[in-house]
């Protein structure tokens, strides 16, 4: 795991300078490997530590003597997700954190990445650097993380930051939300969540995101373990307590978050939020299809979700009928004829486009 992230950090072109510490070698990928952190004659930011569970207080303690090392990243699993010997040991990092004023991720995790191009960081064990975009990814799964990245990859959408929080010893989700609300590389959050450590708090922050803020940021978030066995599952997987699932629909109701149930599900709406402006007015949308049992099957979806179709004018009408064959339907859902080329979709959506009454629309092309 050590390598593969060293090989990531390098790939990925980071921008800053990188110390490898192994008290067995000299050089790794080429670079000066260091004995221990405080041997390392400049200053350093951050320190990523993989090395096995009980070895981890003793390395932070390093950190902290080193001095200026603000933050660590404990990729280590073997903390409170494996009981009651793990909890001890967690709660030893996290005092010796505080006591140096060093903050952590993790433990337990897959790491983090930064793709903007003035740090250009996968601080991470997965394979490769992702694709710079618009979309932060927030998870407590690593292989959920892993999932939605190749997921992202297969449909060509970019990230602005992914990070991983595992056991949450100290840094959670709602610091990152309070660090998004500043980043504006940032236009949509994914969450993956198993539990909230402040409810409260994140009702606060996430509800300042998604309704206050001037350049406001919609939140995406697949929570799971809502059946006794799933809980069990996230017990043992990042030591979590997953809580009242009513009080975890109430919380995300009164922030503004939007609940999803499956990934496939959350990048549809994250690549909806993050290339497409949000429909002006009433959002009441138009309906071209080139078949009209597919359009039938829009409108029935859009009666049932509360999608209002929109009213096309008399003008507009007018329009589509000099365009449009006589056996095309003008109403909406406007059916354009099973022949219908490009030029008459482009035709046909200019006009519709222009209509005051149609805030969205909706394509159907059948083969």
């Amino acid at each position: 795991v050590g390598y593969a992230v060293m090989t990531n950090i390098i790939s990925g072109g980071y921008a800053g300078k990188l110390y490898p510490v192994n008290p067995s070698s000299d050089t790794i990928q080429g670079l000066k490997c260091y004995k221990n952190v405080v041997d390392i004659e400049y200053s350093v930011d951050l320190a990523i530590i993989i090395t096995p569970s009980n070895v981890v207080p003793q390395v932070l303690e390093e950190c902290g003597k080193k001095g200026g090392v603000k933050a660590a990243v404990i990729i280590s699993a073997g903390f409170k997700e494996i009981g009651a010997q793990g909890k001890i040991l967690e709660d030893k990092i996290k005092r010796v954190a505080k006591g140096y004023g060093m903050r952590l991720i993790g433990p337990n995790c897959l790491g983090f990445i930064n793709t903007d191009p003035k740090v250009s960081l996968n601080a991470s064990f997965t394979k490769g650097m992702p694709k710079s975009g618009d979309i932060a990814l927030v998870s407590q799964s690593g292989a959920i993380c892993v999932a939605m990245l190749e997921y992202a990859k297969m449909r060509n959408m970019g990230f602005s930051k992914v990070f991983s929080l595992g056991n949450k010893a100290d840094l959670n989700e709602n610091d990152l939300l309070a660090m998004f609300a500043n980043d504006y590389s940032t236009k949509v959050i994914l969450m993956y969540i198993e539990d909230l450590v402040d409810g409260r708090k994140f009702i606060e922050i996430a509800s300042r995101l998604t309704g206050e803020l001037e350049k406001r940021r919609p939140i995406l978030a697949l929570k799971v373990g809502e059946s006794t066995i799933g809980s069990k599952s996230i017990a043992s997987h990042t030591g979590a307590l997953t809580g009242s699932q009513e009080a975890y629909k109430a919380i995300f109701a009164q922030s503004g978050v939007l609940r999803v149930e499956t990934l496939e599900e959350l990048f549809d709406y994250a690549t909806a939020f993050a290339y497409q402006p949000i429909p002006k007015g009433d959002g009441a949308t138009a309906v071209v299809s080139n078949a009209g049992g597919p359009a039938t099957i829009v409108a029935d979806a859009a009666a049932k979700y509360n999608l209002r179709l929109a009213r096309i004018n008399k003008t507009t009408i007018s329009e589509l009928a000099k365009i449009l064959p006589k056996t095309a339907s003008l109403i909406n859902p406007i059916d354009i004829i099973g022949d219908a080329d490009h030029t008459r979709y482009e035709n046909t959506l200019r006009t519709v486009l222009k209509d005051p009454n149609v805030n969205s629309c909706i394509i159907v092309s059948t083969p």
